[in-house]
């Protein structure tokens, strides 16, 4: 039976411009929201979502042993953003912290939706990421699980905490 991305897939391994095209357009959106949430500026989550698609490229050879591609993509999503995090604690004067903002416009009143900000960023990182992944990158708790390398019980508790301590926060 054929998997759902087999034919992108295969044109990703081909190095076919139109697949690569087809490929940004569907996950860098939600690529983007998913680093924006773990880095916190919008250039730090554009450069990853850069880095992500820079190494799709690089790795067409290997592309064929690929079974779940948005897995694939959040899990390599998720090195780029830890190399970035790696090069912040290592030069921080670079990165204002202040230039956060939230990836998109929404309905949410401008004073709740900074407490909703300083909820998620005090959120430990592994809950902070399966916050990100699910809610901004749209995956399953097995997907989830397959870019963490943990199982989806694991995933769906961290979850679980994070919007317990999220509510908590709100209140």
């Amino acid at each position: 039976m054929p998997r759902p991305d087999d034919e992108l897939l295969a044109g990703l391994a081909a190095g076919r411009e139109d697949a690569f095209r087809a490929a940004y357009e569907r996950f860098a959106p939600r690529l983007l929201a998913v680093a924006w949430g773990i880095l916190g500026t919008r250039d730090e989550a554009e450069d990853a979502v850069q880095d992500v698609f820079l190494s799709l490229v690089k790795s067409r050879p290997t592309l064929g042993r690929v079974e779940n591609l948005p897995a694939y993509l959040f899990a390599s999503l998720r090195h780029a953003a830890a190399r970035r995090i790696g090069r912040q604690r290592i030069m921080p004067q670079l990165i204002d912290p202040l230039a956060a903002a939230a990836p998109a416009k929404s309905a949410i009143p401008a004073e709740r939706s900074a407490r909703l900000e300083q909820a998620l960023a005090s959120l430990p990182p592994e809950q902070r990421e399966v916050i990100a992944l699910k809610v901004d990158g749209g995956l399953t708790f097995e997907e989830v699980a397959a870019v963490l390398g943990a199982s989806p019980n694991t995933a769906a508790s961290r979850y679980r905490y994070a919007l317990e301590k999220l509510r908590e926060r709100m209140k």
